[in-house]
């Protein structure tokens, strides 16, 4: 700590931590008789009593409180100690996760770091308070003139010591992205970037690099698969050499419940924006009370219930499709099927489910206007109509109903949902399209020689 007064005056004050950086300038008045505050900014008064205090920032963001570097501390404990007209601002400085604030930002959760930091500040603001006190008493003896005004250092003082380079992080931005993203400006993830002597340093001097990779773009092109990438910033300064910071950027898939009820979490989803809402009654109240059986702590005992709940919801989608548009799917004739396609539509169930999907993926138009209806992109969409992934639900539904129980777990319950809820939203807004509408589409039926060439060896 340097105190300015005709002078620096040293006195040194140890922080045990590394985790955090606490940097302070603070003016400290002695009002004369007549004097008082009135020219003082506004900005540096509390609004209770409109006292003086020091502004206080974490991370280059003004926190709204006027507690944990109150002036007023040694008031009570006695005037002549005490300093209580200061202002100027408290600047603290971290990269841990664990500092975080209450839901108005006026005060820090408390945790073990929060806890050490407050008792810092508050152990500086005394030892200031306390030997500022003993400064202005030193100097009044034998000074009968004010003892305050410009501060300025001796001149045996050849240099005062550098402080940290530092680059702040924005941690207000968006750092989670649905996929496909849009494209994203780096830059603006830097908050500010300061030089050992506190100047700014223009953002354009800082490196950027991503996954260790530099970029020359401050742009970020669109990322399409799911991810998290490591943006690393750096800055070399003349003096105090290299500083850095990072930001992790995730990109996930977009996944909204499939449900009866919106408000309840599902374990049905699909990769949308947003939720969809089932109207077929039946396959509506079963995707609720599987959600109901799956959220209890003893849902592990239910998995072949839930299984063969799940083969429910396959049965229901695909016989009310059909009945309700049959003319999209007219009978094969299994004569003219190959030995393979003859073993793969043998189940009449996974037959049913593999004409369906393939006539959407056969028909682009239809897919556009159930993807538009889903909130789905198309690429998104097509990419999820795997055969072999629906091929494999039906097996696992299965197993909950004919055979040993010992294979299900909660993972393949987990995706077995998620394909058959894909699978029942499909069939939903299939079902509640318009025979025209369908019809003005050209929709092309799928035939035994389309099955033949898919099953193909």
């Amino acid at each position: 700590m340097s105190f300015f007064i005709r002078g620096i005056n040293k006195t040194p004050f140890p922080i045990d931590r590394t985790d955090y950086s606490i940097n302070i300038e603070l003016i400290i008045f002695l009002f004369d008789k007549g004097k008082n505050t009135k020219s003082i900014s506004n900005l540096y008064k509390r609004l209770h009593d409109n006292a003086l205090y020091p502004l206080v920032y974490i991370n280059n963001n003004l926190f709204n409180n006027t507690i944990i570097f109150d002036p007023d501390l040694l008031r009570k404990k006695s005037s002549g100690a005490s300093l209580p007209q200061m202002i100027g601002y408290v600047s603290i400085q971290s990269q841990n996760k664990n500092i975080e604030f209450n839901s108005d930002r006026t005060y820090f959760v408390d945790n073990s770091i929060t806890k050490n930091l407050v008792n810092s500040l508050k152990k500086l603001n005394e030892t200031i308070q306390t030997k500022g006190s003993d400064l202005k008493n030193e100097l009044k003896v034998g000074t009968p003139s004010s003892l305050t005004g410009k501060s300025y250092p001796t001149e045996d003082v050849t240099s005062i010591r550098n402080k940290p380079a530092s680059i702040s992080i924005d941690r207000k931005k968006t750092i989670k992205f649905h996929i496909p993203s849009e494209q994203i400006d780096l830059n603006e993830y830097i908050y500010a970037v300061k030089d050992s002597s506190g100047n700014d340093i223009n953002k354009n001097d800082v490196v950027t690099s991503i996954e260790g990779s530099v970029t020359n773009s401050r742009i970020l092109e669109a990322i399409e698969e799911p991810c998290e990438l490591r943006v690393v910033f750096r800055y070399e300064d003349s003096v105090t050499g290299l500083v850095s910071a990072d930001v992790f950027l995730c990109f996930e898939k977009k996944i909204s419940n499939i449900s009866g009820s919106k408000e309840e979490k599902s374990l049905f989803t699909i990769q949308s924006a947003s939720g969809y809402t089932v109207n077929t009654g039946t396959v509506s109240s079963i995707i609720y009370a599987i959600d109901k059986l799956y959220s209890l702590r003893e849902r592990d005992g239910f998995l072949p219930l839930i299984a063969c709940s799940i083969r429910s919801v396959f049965e229901i989608s695909q016989d009310k499709l059909f009945r309700t548009h049959r003319f999209l799917f007219p009978t094969f004739k299994t004569k003219i099927f190959t030995p393979e396609t003859n073993k793969e539509m043998k189940d009449k169930l996974l037959g049913n489910i593999i004409h369906i999907i393939f006539l959407v993926k056969k028909n682009p138009k239809l897919l556009t206007k159930i993807a538009e209806r889903l909130d789905i992109s198309y690429s998104t969409f097509t990419n999820s109509l795997n055969l072999d992934e629906f091929k494999s639900a039906v097996k696992y539904s299965h197993i909950g109903a004919h055979q040993s129980t010992k294979f299900l777990s909660k993972p393949k319950i987990e995706v077995c949902a998620d394909t058959c809820g894909l699978f029942a939203v499909i069939c939903d807004v299939l079902i509640n399209m318009k025979k025209n509408d369908i019809i003005d589409l050209n929709a092309t039926i799928v035939n035994e020689a389309d099955l033949n060439n898919f099953f193909r060896i």
